[in-house]
């Protein structure tokens, strides 16, 4: 974790010091298992192909990560393997910088979507899931998969407050998939 000021150069610097490091997690991949328990998250966003191009594209232009206070840096590129990104949050004037890195990209003609892995500074350490499905019986979903543990004791320690901002996270990420479905 990082704060720092909310100007391109800063963030810059930010993503080139997060760039060179490794996930801290040793489970690559691992919220594609399905034999392993995590949370997860689905939400119904509609029927048809054209209901799950439109998930398909909020997913590649990062939706998922704009808001008020959850942004993106730089989110100019669709997620793509070993791209690292810098997931801000920002209150009262103030930005945490989080390093990620995606790991996994899913392009099929019926599910689209990507996993992300904490880097060091990062107060997690896993991995979390985002994906579009079209499943056979038309429906097409949004589901959020985490697989994560805080980072170190300090993070353990503030686990509640830890939690609060995970759950809005989390209702971030499917109010705005789900809305650029629609």
């Amino acid at each position: 974790m990082q704060l720092t000021r909310t100007t391109p150069a800063a963030f810059s610097r930010v993503l080139k010091r997060a760039s060179s490091l490794n996930p801290t997690y040793s489970r690559i991949g691992v919220t594609l298992d399905p034999q392993t328990e995590m949370e997860q998250h689905t939400v119904l966003l509609g029927t048809g192909q054209a209901t799950f191009e439109r998930g398909k594209a909020a997913l590649q232009s990062w939706q998922t990560h704009q808001s008020r206070w959850l942004r993106l840096y730089p989110g100019t590129q669709p997620p793509a393997e070993g791209q690292t990104v810098l997931v801000l949050l920002t209150c009262a004037g103030l930005c945490l910088a989080f390093g990620c890195r995606v790991v996994r990209v899913l392009d099929g003609s019926r599910q689209y979507g990507f996993a992300y892995g904490s880097l060091p500074g990062h107060p997690e350490r896993g991995e979390e899931l985002f994906v579009v499905e079209w499943h056979s019986d038309d429906r097409v979903t949004f589901s959020l998969k985490a697989d994560s543990q805080p980072a170190n004791r300090f993070y353990r320690l503030g686990r509640p407050f830890g939690q609060l901002v995970r759950s809005l996270g989390t209702r971030q990420y499917l109010n705005s998939v789900r809305r650029a479905a629609q």
